[in-house]
């Protein structure tokens, strides 16, 4: 039985509003529209369940690296057993906010899009699914799948695979894998590799890492909340304050990029944290402490966090490789020297195409233009929600807009989204389209801004291929919503 079988009223159309995507942004998309008084949507997920990034992401480990109070809708607090939740805590989160709000009743599961077409002449959009079903029109679609959703699959991996044992992306991860008595490979060491690392080394009986480049490290302080703390935050002005302590810690470690500008006092800050936390887990192995010093700054790429990674690579079970995988043979991998490796299994913590903004589906918007050819040099748009020739399309974790907190981003975001197509649905335009001109000032500055960071020192997800950093967003999250303000006032114009 397929997804339109299930929800007859949301196949077809027309209705007001698509929405792609039911994680975290999408989830906030549909809650912004109801508050707005739109309750003719349809979302559309592509996964058999709700919950985006924290329903394929269940590898063991799996748990997110910013504190569960901050990384939570505003509008739905939650009785958070850890200080950082796991996977399957933040899924079951989402799931019943889901529920609460009727997002379910909207959403059309197991349906990927494949295809979004603007039509000149009746200023709406149309949807292909990937099983060729036709959806639509739409007064407006809501892009909802950021940019971290399509597994990176190294070369000698695609397709067919001679290795007679297990191998997984961590994003793809099958219920009823198994890591107990198995010489794992894990290649990567980015955020995911940490968190697998520390499974395999604790259930498995070997485990080789095997590191390209080695990433920053510093403490995540996770732990579980007592049960006099979980008291605590249930009494709502307590959970809030915690909350709001958390933003204003984040907004001023953020302010003016001090985090990541070349020189920034936080930047300065971070550097001996991170030089500290080697030194102090890595001091006695001085052979280990220089093979994960990395050549750049902190910050340069994506600072990872881990309270087990370092205790994890002194086990004698754990054996650090400093070269990447090659090749592969039915029985383990070959590495860049040219030594093979005998492995039972293997695990991808290699990331994703992050430089594919909206890579999952095809965008065709004014005059048959092709969004991908648009954004062929890197990804742009105002404040990460709208770009020129592809009206009433609305982006949440669009280009430039991945700060911290993220949700206070998404909802931002979603706000914004929602007012817009506000317009739409009562009839005062029936086109929302960016101003070029101001579209392209913001860019022009922000790129400026983003030439005096430390990101710009090395290769990494933040660019595209051109090299132009499209992922990052260089001020406070306090900047960001301000600039949402002025977007909606002054950087569109609804016809």
């Amino acid at each position: 039985m397929n997804a339109s079988d299930l929800r007859p009223s949301l196949a077809g159309g027309p209705h007001d509003v698509a929405v792609i995507g039911a994680g975290f942004s999408g989830i906030a998309a549909g809650v912004a529209l109801l508050k707005q008084g739109i309750e003719d949507f349809v979302i559309f997920e592509r996964s058999e369940q709700i919950g985006g990034t924290w329903f394929v992401n269940r590898y063991p480990g799996a748990e997110v690296d910013l504190e569960s109070h901050i990384y939570s809708f505003s509008f739905e607090p939650y009785d958070w057993s850890r200080t950082h939740a796991d996977w399957s805590e933040l899924l079951g989160y989402l799931q019943g906010v889901a529920r609460k709000w009727r997002l379910d009743e909207h959403t059309l599961l197991n349906t990927g899009v494949e295809t979004v077409r603007w039509s000149d002449t009746a200023h709406t959009w149309s949807i292909t699914a990937a099983d060729g079903t036709e959806h639509g029109p739409f007064r407006a679609v809501i892009s909802a799948v950021g940019f971290l959703n399509t597994p990176l699959i190294p070369s000698f991996l695609q397709g067919e695979t001679v290795f007679q044992g297990d191998i997984c992306h961590t994003s793809t991860w099958r219920d009823g894998l198994c890591l107990e008595g198995k010489t794992v490979g894990v290649l990567g060491t980015g955020s995911s590799a940490v968190q697998i690392v520390t499974e395999a080394e604790r259930l498995g009986k070997a485990v080789k890492v095997f590191q390209g480049a080695p990433n920053w490290l510093l403490p995540k302080n996770a732990r579980d909340f007592t049960p006099q703390e979980r008291r605590w935050n249930r009494f709502k002005p307590v959970y809030y304050w915690r909350r709001y302590r958390l933003y204003l810690d984040y907004d001023r470690r953020q302010y003016g990029a001090s985090h990541a500008r070349v020189g920034g006092r936080v930047n300065r800050k971070r550097q001996k944290m991170v030089e500290a936390f080697l030194e102090q887990e890595m001091g006695a192995h001085p052979e280990l402490k220089e093979l994960l010093r990395p050549n750049f700054s902190v910050e340069a790429r994506r600072t990872v966090v881990s309270d087990t990674y370092y205790a994890a690579l002194r086990s004698p079970k754990t054996e650090l490789v400093p070269h990447r995988v090659v090749d592969v043979t039915p029985t383990g991998v070959v590495d860049a020297q040219g030594q093979h490796h005998e492995l039972d299994m293997i695990v991808l913590a290699t990331g994703f195409d992050a430089a594919n903004f909206l890579g999952t589906y095809r965008v065709i918007g004014e005059n048959g233009l092709d969004l991908r050819e648009q954004w062929s040099e890197g990804a742009e748009a105002l404040y990460g929600l709208v770009t020129p020739n592809f009206p009433n399309l609305f982006m949440i974790f669009g280009p430039n807009t991945s700060g911290i907190p993220l949700v206070t981003f998404y909802e931002a975001q979603a706000r914004f989204a929602a007012a817009m197509v506000k317009k739409l649905v009562r009839g005062r335009a029936t086109i929302v389209r960016v101003r070029r001109s101001f579209h392209d000032y913001y860019n022009r500055r922000l790129q400026r801004r983003l030439s005096r960071t430390v990101w710009t020192e090395v290769p990494s997800y933040f660019h595209a291929t051109s090299g132009k950093i499209i992922s990052q967003w260089p001020f406070s999250p306090t900047a960001y919503l301000i600039g949402t303000r002025l977007a909606r006032w002054f950087g569109v114009k609804a016809s």
